[in-house]
């Protein structure tokens, strides 16, 4: 049997993979063998043939992992992958063997081997979530964690508008709130901003806000508060950008005179609670200025990253010459 699962989503995709193996491990606790091939730069990499041969003959069950062949895997591999599945058609309905094939994100759908496992294997994709179905997720994941723990419905709107639809992070913020609450009552909007990270998320929101306000003394504060509580340069300007990509997606609908925050949100995919207050800013804020703030940072990332320039300086300096 082949398993296919892909996308994104990293985080939904690496549990789904741990529940398969758990499932397929406590049913065959004897006689089971478990390969994994992981293909990268440093990989010693086996194909299929080899795994297969090298188990015993009394092995009944088998479970082979294959992680990002069509990602990270060269062309050459990627053509004796395919050419083992061909040439053992067999494999596909095995029960007893299960080949698993994992991408940490999105292959490229005309490629020979995503158009092969598409059509031999039980294939799962996992896309970004967003609007009611990251809140579904979130709310879930909240009570696996604890059933006597809930949240209001600002202290949720609050979190999901600082993490985003980033499940890897979301999940610690969750864990982390949980444990806060002694696994028992209700998370409520002031719990949510103790957190550090969220609360750094916020106060860079407001960082936007004063730019472009046109407060450079509120802004340039409010940017060393967070370097001198111990915050990465490189972190505080990734936000920047994702704050302003962000308004630039919500200000995409309102220049062209979509107005109503619920119909952004749902057009966009993008949560009410981020919609409503990026509007704030948005209503007073001309397209081309958010374009060329946008701009400005990225190539501030681009001269920051090969060392042409010092970030924290480049930071300043941009905040003052808006």
């Amino acid at each position: 049997m082949h398993i296919f699962l892909y996308g994104s989503d990293t985080f939904r995709s690496s549990e789904k993979l741990i529940s398969l193996k758990n499932k397929y491990l406590e049913k065959n606790s004897s006689g089971t063998d478990l390969s994994v091939l992981e293909y990268g730069e440093n990989s010693q990499i086996e194909n299929l043939h080899a795994i297969f041969s090298s188990q015993g003959l009394f092995s009944a069950k088998r479970l082979v992992i294959v992680k990002n062949c069509m990602l990270s895997g060269t062309s050459e591999q990627q053509k004796r992958m395919l050419a083992f599945l061909k040439a053992n058609p067999e494999l596909e309905k095995d029960n007893d063997v299960i080949t698993i094939f994992l991408e940490n994100g999105n292959p490229k759908k005309n490629g020979a081997m995503f158009k092969y496992l598409s059509e031999h294997s039980k294939k799962q994709e996992f896309a970004p979530l967003s609007g009611a179905q990251l809140s579904n997720w979130t709310l879930k994941y909240t009570k696996n964690l604890s059933e006597k723990v809930s949240f209001s419905r600002n202290a949720l709107n609050l979190l999901l508008a600082s993490t985003g639809n980033d499940l890897h992070f979301l999940s610690n913020e969750l864990r982390k709130l949980v444990a806060y609450k002694n696994h028992h009552g209700i998370i409520r909007e002031e719990d949510v901003d103790l957190l550090t990270k969220v609360k750094i998320d916020s106060t860079i929101f407001q960082t936007i806000e004063a730019l472009f306000s046109g407060n450079k003394s509120l802004a340039l504060k409010l940017l060393h508060e967070q370097i001198s509580k111990g915050e990465d340069a490189f972190y505080i300007l990734s936000m920047y950008l994702y704050q302003i990509r962000t308004l630039l997606k919500i200000g995409d609908f309102y220049w062209r005179g979509m107005t109503i925050p619920q119909q952004i949100a749902s057009t966009s995919k993008i949560h009410p609670y981020v919609v409503q207050k990026s509007l704030m800013q948005i209503r007073n804020l001309s397209e081309e200025k958010a374009k060329q703030i946008f701009k400005t940072l990225a190539q501030i990332d681009q001269d920051a990253k090969t060392g042409k320039a010092d970030i924290v300086l480049a930071l300043d300096s941009f905040i003052v010459s808006l």
